[in-house]
């Protein structure tokens, strides 16, 4: 393949990698921040005798969408299984946070 019909397949891909760089690099950084703040408050809450149960239910859901999203385009298994393992989480934290609102007020 020459450097021409290279260059013209990249162009027609309309793709810019400086563009995708970016948004991993965004999307690295917001997880690492996510994490941190689901740390803070989740030691806050355990300091106040608050449960974490919509807390835990936020952060599960969301890592599993995330290691969902990430199986749909590597096919890796063990992204497959965290996710599953992840979504079942939230959804158990989400039961627990709605039993703890609806059953003891």
């Amino acid at each position: 393949m020459k450097k021409e019909e290279i260059l013209a397949r990249s162009r027609q891909e309309k793709a810019d990698e400086g563009i995708e760089y970016a948004m991993n690099r965004g999307r690295s950084a917001g997880v690492r921040a996510l994490s941190v703040m689901f740390l803070v408050l989740c030691a806050f809450n355990y300091w106040k005798g608050i449960t974490n149960y919509a807390i835990f239910a936020l952060y599960w859901s969301y890592l599993g969408f995330e290691c969902y999203g990430r199986y749909q385009v590597t096919r890796q298994k063990g992204l497959l299984v965290t996710a599953v393992l992840g979504l079942l989480a939230g959804l158990l934290f989400l039961v627990c946070y709605l039993l703890q609102y609806t059953l003891f007020q």
